[in-house]
């Protein structure tokens, strides 16, 4: 080998050397940053025994890669809806104490038999009026928490459509870097991981996934199969419904004009925070709004006063109405009446009323004798009172669709009703842990596959060390050679 071969080698090494320490001490820096994959500087022999750069790449797990993102969307989605069904399993909460639907008709039943019991003591018929009206607030209270659901997730949904677009904007100039420096052999190492860092906030919000063209360039698709992104980002859009009642639909979630939420989706998502969040709002809350509202036309049908002279259609709300109406509920579902009910002011001694009208009857109309059950103003009289106590232990029909009860007392349907809610409660809890747990092991696996050790970075650091010493010391003998020879040659 000539001087100059050897000049020329050393200073490769000492480049290539250089661009190594450089690589690990990258690999150093992010041992701690999440999404950071480690790099590799791949080197390669030359003639005559130099050594030169090829290029940098980075470690990648493809299958382990997509297992973790596709558990991400899984776990957001379970999340999402757990979060939602804990909010309204608070309104069954046994430590609300009677501020329950379950308790506070129990609390009713209670207060009615005593009332049966002691017909002539007004003050006992007072407390059965007081425990009505608790029972009323206690269903406008979930129904009022139950819209409130609806309406955050409505906001939360908003927020997710927001960061999506956001998203996809990023990763549009990320995928754009790759593609052309990619083209130019520069390294791109770290705008790989810049996107697959972005993959994984997207899943997070909607599932998705991904195809790769031969040029580094990406595609995404969500899991229902919609296009997302194909060179430049899909427009994804979603119209928030700032206030919500019980009748109240929320808008679908749209990828380019097309819903990818609600019964209306051809390509509906099958995972992401977006499909937990229209659970909640679109299903879940809804049923449980279904099962207040039947719970407030049971009551209105249990307490109704019929006309003594037994004419059809005489029947008329008692005790409790639809607002302040005396029209009995049709025999189906109506939405938002919890939210609606309330108790006679005839009845209501607060409201000037007359709680002996319990007693007696003619609460819906107290001035047609028609409608008088103690005709003879008995002060012992209990029938009407033992009636209504029958009336809340008689079987009743109700609406099948809101997942309780469809044949039962209503003390049964409010039971079951707490029973689907806490059950519901149970299953989503259990499903999100199944879902983290899974979540840990993927990101564990990948880190594992693709992640750095700090001891072999830095023993690698040490090599690298020596390699250089090496390079530097075989530099100097040869300039220490080549002045040898300037000088020999005068």
């Amino acid at each position: 080998m000539s001087l100059t071969s050897a000049l020329t080698s050393a200073r490769n090494a000492l480049a290539v050397r250089s661009a190594e320490t450089e690589v690990v001490s990258r690999n150093v820096a992010g041992v701690n940053e999440a999404g950071y994959t480690l790099k590799r500087a791949e080197v390669s022999t030359t003639q005559p025994g130099g050594i030169r750069l090829l290029q940098v790449t980075r470690a990648s797990d493809q299958a382990l890669f997509s297992s973790m993102i596709r558990a991400s969307s899984d776990m957001a989605a379970k999340s999402a809806l757990l979060d939602g069904v804990n909010q309204l399993q608070q309104t069954v909460d046994p430590a609300l104490g009677e501020g329950t639907p379950t308790a506070a008709l129990g609390a009713l039943t209670d207060a009615l038999m005593q009332a049966e019991s002691n017909p002539s003591d007004q003050t006992i018929a007072q407390n059965a009026v007081e425990a009505a009206k608790s029972l009323v607030r206690s269903l406008q209270d979930a129904s009022a928490t139950t819209q409130q659901v609806r309406r955050m997730a409505d906001a939360d949904m908003s927020v997710s459509v927001q960061n999506i677009n956001s998203l996809l904007g990023q990763f549009q100039a990320v995928n754009t870097r790759i593609i052309t420096n990619g083209a130019t052999g520069r390294d791109i190492t770290n705008d790989l991981d810049a996107r697959d860092h972005l993959l994984g906030k997207l899943a997070g919000e909607i599932g998705i996934r991904t195809t790769l063209r031969a040029n580094g360039d990406m595609q995404i698709y969500t899991d229902g199969g919609a296009t997302l992104f194909d060179s430049t980002p899909r427009q994804v859009s979603f119209v928030a419904t700032p206030g919500y009642d019980a009748t109240a639909s929320g808008n679908p979630v749209m990828i380019d004009g097309m819903p990818v939420t609600g019964a209306d989706a051809v390509m509906g998502l099958k995972s992401g925070r977006v499909l937990g969040l229209a659970q909640v709002r679109d299903n879940v809350a809804v049923q449980y709004q279904g099962q207040l509202d039947e719970m407030a036309r049971g009551l209105i049908n249990t307490f109704q006063e019929t006309d003594t002279s037994g004419l059809p259609g005489s029947a008329r709300a008692g005790l409790f109405r639809n607002g302040v109406s005396t029209d009995l509920p049709d025999a189906s579902l109506i939405p938002g009446l919890a939210g609606s009910l309330g108790v006679a002011a005839s009845v209501d001694r607060s409201q000037g009323g007359n709680p002996f009208l319990l007693r007696d009857g003619g609460i819906s109309s107290p001035n047609d004798p028609a409608y008088r059950t103690n005709i003879d103003n008995d002060g012992s009289f209990s029938t009407r009172l033992g009636a209504l106590v029958s009336g809340l232990q008689t079987q009743q029909d109700f609406d099948s669709s809101g997942g309780a009860l469809s044949i039962g007392t209503l003390a049964g349907y409010a039971s079951s009703s707490t029973g689907w809610i806490e059950g519901l409660r149970q299953s989503a809890s259990a499903q999100s842990d199944q879902k983290s747990a899974f979540l840990e092991r993927a990101q564990t696996s990948l880190s594992s596959a693709t992640g750095v050790s700090l001891d072999t970075e830095m023993s690698k650091m040490l090599d690298l060390e020596r390699a250089y010493q090496g390079s530097a010391k075989l530099l100097s003998v040869v300039d220490a050679m080549l002045q040898s020879l300037l000088q020999a040659a005068g």
